[in-house]
């Protein structure tokens, strides 16, 4: 899985307009999702500027630890690119981290969503 964050948001927020920033917020997700697509990783969930990406489901490849460290380097090619307008080009911090989890629906019945369940999914965010 890879945790996706986008770096200096919250300085970002400050620099410019509301309606700005969401232009800049949806360019780097349609950017990301682009490349993710293109690894045939699953978006399981974006908050705010974070995108939360599996691979490995729902379909299963030899490969999928491969395909989410090339995804996450052709994030980072392709955002350098997105915006030449901003004051510096946009990054972002990656976490990735391999292993079992058990997918299902979690929640309730006002909002449910499809999550990974274990330790992987607690460590893929981790900067440290």
């Amino acid at each position: 899985m890879v945790f996706c964050d986008l770096v200096g948001s919250t300085a970002l927020s400050t620099q410019l307009d509301p309606e700005d920033l969401r232009e800049v917020i949806q360019a780097y997700q349609s950017t990301c999702t682009e490349v993710i697509q293109g690894y045939e990783g699953h978006i399981a969930q974006h908050l705010g500027d974070v995108l939360l990406v599996y691979f490995g489901y729902p379909t299963a490849h030899e490969d999928d630890a491969q395909r989410a460290v090339r995804t996450s380097l052709e994030m980072i090619a392709a955002l350098r690119h997105l915006n030449p307008s901003l004051p510096h080009p946009l990054q972002v911090r990656l976490g990735i981290h391999t292993g079992l989890v058990v997918v299902g629906e979690i929640g309730s019945s006002a909002k449910r969503e499809v999550l990974a369940l274990g330790e992987t999914p607690n460590n893929a965010p981790n900067k440290n």
